[in-house]
């Protein structure tokens, strides 16, 4: 009883932890980013006076857009006559406003527009308009806060998470013991203080708020000139990630857990200790996304920042030098990153901009940066692609553009570069075939990759049937996995690989030991086969690691199975498991 109590004051202090180190120090760079959007909003409507906030949404031709809740500004019939504004950069200066004639009364929504920006002091290049989260990822019980003026108490961001409750048509729906008056055409935010939606209540202790999404829709329709954009796609965002001997996940509120073998501080938790369960990420960090390799990880932060921690021998870490780190450190840099993939001795990162960065050994190209000399610091992939995605394998690397195609670099024994060729290459080659990528993954000596229509493919090493064509020949080029079955996702491991259907059904092929990929069925290894004792789960999303695999159902539980003598698995125990196992002590 100890040791569980022990265990779940550890998550427990971990859960809030975050907030803490978020908001609870002098300055942080996402209180301010989203400060600097939310505006004060005075209207003079007849004899009453009118106050509430904005969200600035775009600029152009030297005049800021906002948008704000339309009762702020209109009253029934009457317009606000005298409509102010003051940014959180000139605070004590009002500035005139022009009441823009589209307005929406049922959504509750109005535009307001600041003239002549450049003269009025507004550096419109300093808008931090990167600050979109996802409605649609908020669950019932998740963190929101609220961003705007509550009784004229300027700037003001909530300390104290309200409680997400639902999401109705366009509506998102909170229960609230920080709403007042002021809050109206603010701006709701999730935990990585990302705004998902414009504040319409402003009493407690029911509040509601227009989802981002519907907003920026109706702007567009309007033909306003948008800005606000995500920092973070859902698709780049590895929440559970499955290493050679260790498991690490980020949970809903940003923090991180590792589990397994720790030798080299891979779980970062401060010790060398291995761990059966899941073990706090030292450091109070709030994480978007998370990346197990082989004896280090890297992560995310909401503010796009990098941090690895781990085995260093190769500068894997990316920190400028070779010492390893039992706790996360910054990559160097201070690039802006919205996505990291930890591999064997290296990594790569994708910034917001879309450029991706690598770092670590570089014996055989897999840096992409046109030469074969290792890094401790991030050096620029060659070819000036932009990205959106990225991910690391043994000795090699593969990403997918914006367009779609697919490109790897590196290593290329047995074509697990896919560009039919058996030629290493130190920048990024196309994936032959001219197929258009969803995702993409990559393993030990082959990858993997989700076309725009479901269709899984692998190429590379095939020994043990890992491509999942019904064959043991390895391939220089893309081959279409057997079965016709539909992916949301493919997760190539060291032998093996897995998906996860649309429908939510984990499936494996390939070999490694006979737990990873123990099915229910007679079917051959070398095509894809339901993983044993899943009947009745539905998944989200699937990580292969070198002798274990992990998967995260749609209500957000881990499981894990297959080898398990460093804990990997999570469920407190060294067993192995041949059917997916409850993460212990759920973070």
């Amino acid at each position: 009883m100890k040791r569980f109590a022990s265990v779940m004051v550890q998550c427990l202090m971990v859960m809030i932890c975050p907030f803490v180190a978020a908001y609870g120090q002098g300055v942080d760079p996402l209180r301010e980013d989203i400060k600097n959007l939310v505006v004060r909003i005075e209207a003079k409507i007849g004899d009453e006076t009118s106050y509430g906030a904005g969200i600035i949404f775009g600029a152009e031709n030297d005049r800021v857009h906002i948008v704000t809740a339309n009762h702020v500004v209109r009253h029934g019939n009457r317009e606000g006559q005298d409509v102010d504004v003051r940014l959180r950069g000139l605070r004590e200066k009002p500035l005139p406003a022009k009441l823009e004639s589209h307005f929406d009364v049922e959504h509750d929504l109005a535009v307001v527009v600041v003239p002549n920006a450049k003269a009025l002091g507004i550096d419109l290049n300093a808008l931090p308009f990167d600050r979109v989260g996802e409605p649609a990822a908020l669950t019932r019980g998740d963190p929101v806060f609220l961003a705007g003026h509550p009784n004229d108490m300027r700037w003001s961001l909530s300390v104290t998470p309200d409680g997400f409750v639902e999401q109705e048509d366009d509506w998102l729906r909170f229960e609230s013991k920080s709403l007042f008056p002021g809050h109206s055409g603010g701006a709701l935010l999730n935990f990585r203080l990302e705004i998902v939606g414009l504040l319409r209540s402003d009493k407690q202790p029911s509040g509601e708020a227009l989802s981002i999404t519907k907003v920026l829709s109706t702007l567009k329709a309007w033909g306003y000139p948008v800005k606000l954009r995500k920092r973070f796609g859902l698709a780049d965002i590895e929440t559970l990630s499955a290493g050679a001997g260790h498991t690490c996940y980020v949970n809903s509120r940003g923090a991180a857990f590792c589990w397994g073998g720790n030798s080299n501080g891979e779980l970062g938790n401060g010790t060398t200790n291995d761990s059966p369960q899941p073990s706090p990420v030292h450091g109070g960090l709030l994480f978007v996304t998370v990346s197990a390799g082989f004896s280090h990880s890297c992560g995310v932060t909401a503010s796009a920042a990098a941090y690895c921690w781990g085995d260093n021998e190769e500068g894997e870490l990316g920190s400028g030098s070779d010492d390893g780190s039992r706790v996360p450190i910054p990559v160097s840099g201070r690039l802006q990153f919205s996505a990291v993939s930890a591999g064997f001795n290296h990594s790569c990162g994708l910034t917001t901009s879309g450029a991706v960065y690598c770092w670590g050994s570089n014996e055989y190209g897999q840096l992409g940066n046109g030469s074969k000399v290792s890094s401790d610091k991030p050096v620029p992939v060659a070819g000036g692609y932009k990205f959106r995605s990225v991910r690391t394998g043994v000795l090699f690397t593969c990403g997918i553009t914006n367009d779609g195609d697919a490109y790897c670099w590196g290593a290329n024994t047995r074509g697990r570069l896919g560009s039919n060729s058996e030629k290493d290459s130190p920048i990024p080659v196309p994936v032959s075939g001219g197929l258009k990528f969803a995702s993409i993954s990559t393993g030990d000596g082959h990858a993997c990759g989700v076309t725009m229509n479901g269709k899984g493919y692998c190429w590379g090493t095939n020994e043990y049937g890992e491509l999942g064509n019904g064959s043991n020949t390895s391939s220089p080029v893309a081959v279409p996995v057997a079965g016709g079955l539909t992916f949301g996702s493919i997760s190539a491991g060291k032998t093996f690989s897995c998906g996860i259907t649309r429908e939510g059904a984990p499936h494996c092929w390939g070999w490694g030991v006979d737990a990873v990929v123990a099915t229910e069925t007679d079917l051959p290894p070398n095509v894809p086969a339901p993983v044993f004792g899943s009947r009745g789960f539905v998944f989200k999303s699937i990580s292969a690691g070198m002798v274990h695999a992990c998967s995260l159902t749609r209500a957000g539980d881990a499981y894990c199975w297959g080898t398990n003598k460093d804990g990997q698995l999570g469920n407190g125990s060294k067993n192995d498991s041949v059917r997916p196992t409850l993460v212990a002590f759920q973070p």
